[in-house]
């Protein structure tokens, strides 16, 4: 994955190294998988769950922008109410590329943490961040809607957060 200006952590000492965020995925991810896993989450897990997700679109086009990072941390912060160390993880899992069919189990269980209208408005803050360096790549596309489908969120309120995120980006059609 190549990385195009991307922002200096200024969180400083308290970043989470690549193998903790990788292992508190393996941990969510092998919880998740036993019957009513989701149920044994904490509350932190099923923050960085809702991170991981969000996080998931920034390396989706192969790059790692400064825009985008801004773009989530906002989010992060403003919607979420992220404390400085989720934030810190959170904003690792960003800079790496993700699995996929991993990122999509997890998005499934969302909507046993969300309501119809939270799913929604991620949705939103996905098509924001893919949206933000004015460029749409297939491969964020794709994963949008994946996700979408796999949180349940039916494509025309999709495309309706679509239409806003890039009406809120100076896109015009």
């Amino acid at each position: 994955m190549m990385t195009e200006n991307t922002a200096p952590n200024r969180i400083g000492a308290a970043t989470t190294s690549h193998e903790s965020s990788r292992q508190a995925l393996a941990d969510i991810v092998e919880k998740m998988s036993s019957p009513n896993g989701f149920s044994k989450l904490t509350p932190k897990q099923r923050s960085l769950l809702l991170a991981a997700v969000l996080s998931s679109v920034v390396p989706a086009d192969g790059l790692v922008r400064a825009v985008e990072m801004q773009h989530l941390e906002k989010h992060l912060t403003t919607k979420f109410q992220f404390a400085r160390q989720s934030l810190s993880e959170a904003l690792d899992l960003a800079r790496r590329t993700h699995s996929q069919s991993g990122i999509e189990v997890m998005a499934k269980h969302l909507p046993e943490l969300l309501s119809i209208e939270d799913r929604i408005q991620l949705i939103g803050m996905l098509w924001d961040i893919a949206l933000c360096d004015q460029e749409l790549h297939q491969n964020e596309e794709t994963l949008i809607y994946k996700l979408a489908d796999a949180v349940g969120v039916m494509r025309k309120r999709v495309v309706e957060q679509q239409a806003i995120a890039a009406s809120r980006n100076g896109i015009k059609n």
